[in-house]
């Protein structure tokens, strides 16, 4: 089994550099830091995490063309291959819409601006004088001064169905968010296959990747509480409707949109229940956690992407638990 490392940039840059480099002797395949808005910012901990490493490879997910516009995410991406040649992928995603709004920034026409963000991060990475004059981006004959010297692969992050398609027409892989349920998985993937036929590929030509939040301890309940704060900030969005339904569970969203609006995280848990936890997320005893990932797998993830929840034991622990997987 394939496994990758989530960071959600909600503990300190010191703890993630130490759990990376145990990752890295332990045999994981990649770091996916999460760019979640006024958490750490997932570029230059990523550059951080290079500088760290010998092995691994590093993604910054995502990279959000509302935030950071083309030609300073081509930039990023291109100094970090050069710093770590061959150990970087690119994760375009559209970003978290309720967090982008919070900071005062909207986010139109998502499709539409994704297909054009990700033609132009190809061509600036590929060292082309770049004239777009698309709908949502227009680039006036920029050219970047350096360009990777291996290609930069590109896995869009998706939840949607039609977003979903697109990562399958046009991305390499795609990366799914987290929380996502098995059933929900299974739906992602008859949807990205449907994108990658529609550019006459088959679905084994696109990676599904996709981050499994996941909480080790020798006491299931311990785990399961550790759990419900990332499940809670991922579930106020209303896109995640479908995904808790196919997972079985029921959360009162609009309630718990107004708790983390309020960054009331102990109000907010309480919105998530320990069923919810169990058909989202792997908690458990070291072997319990095994045996649940392999549901994630065989809903369709090739890369299932751990995220580790509680005490920063518990975190090393589920990359422990990860060595077992690998060997």
């Amino acid at each position: 089994m394939r496994v990758g490392l989530c960071f959600d940039g909600f503990y300190s840059i010191q703890e993630m550099i130490e759990l990376a480099r145990l990752a890295d002797d332990t045999g994981m395949e990649s770091i996916w830091m999460s760019d979640h808005l006024c958490f750490r910012d997932s570029l230059t901990t990523s550059m951080a995490l290079l500088a760290s490493t010998k092995r691994i490879q590093v993604a910054p997910a995502p990279m959000s063309p509302y935030s950071r516009h083309p030609i300073i995410s081509a930039m990023s991406i291109a100094t970090m291959e050069e710093f770590a040649p061959g150990r970087v992928i690119a994760s375009p995603g559209t970003g978290n819409a309720a967090a982008l709004k919070e900071a005062g920034m909207e986010s139109p026409r998502p499709l539409k601006t994704m297909r054009e963000y990700v033609e132009i991060l190809r061509r600036f990475l590929r060292g082309e004088t770049v004239n777009f004059q698309g709908e949502m981006f227009k680039i006036n004959g920029a050219k970047m001064g350096f360009v990777p010297s291996t290609p930069i692969k590109m896995y869009l992050t998706a939840v949607r169905p039609r977003m979903l398609q697109l990562g399958g027409e046009i991305g390499d892989g795609v990366l799914l968010s987290g929380g996502c349920s098995p059933g929900y998985i299974a739906r992602c993937v008859s949807e990205i296959q449907t994108g990658a036929e529609r550019a006459g590929r088959s679905l084994a030509a696109r990676d599904v990747a996709g981050f499994v939040t996941a909480a080790v301890s020798d006491d299931p309940k311990e785990a399961i509480e550790a759990n419900k704060m990332f499940l809670a900030y991922v579930f106020r969005n209303v896109h995640h409707a479908e995904n808790i339904r196919l997972g079985g569970g029921r959360v009162d969203q609009e309630g718990l949109a107004a708790a983390v609006g309020k960054r009331d995280w102990e109000a907010a848990k309480k919105f998530i229940n320990d069923e919810v936890v169990l058909a989202h997320s792997v908690a458990g005893t070291p072997a319990e956690c095994r045996r649940q990932l392999e549901a994630f797998v065989k809903g369709g993830l090739n890369l299932p992407v751990l995220l580790p929840t509680g005490t920063q034991e518990a975190r090393k622990r589920v990359i422990r638990m990860a060595r077992e997987v690998l060997s």
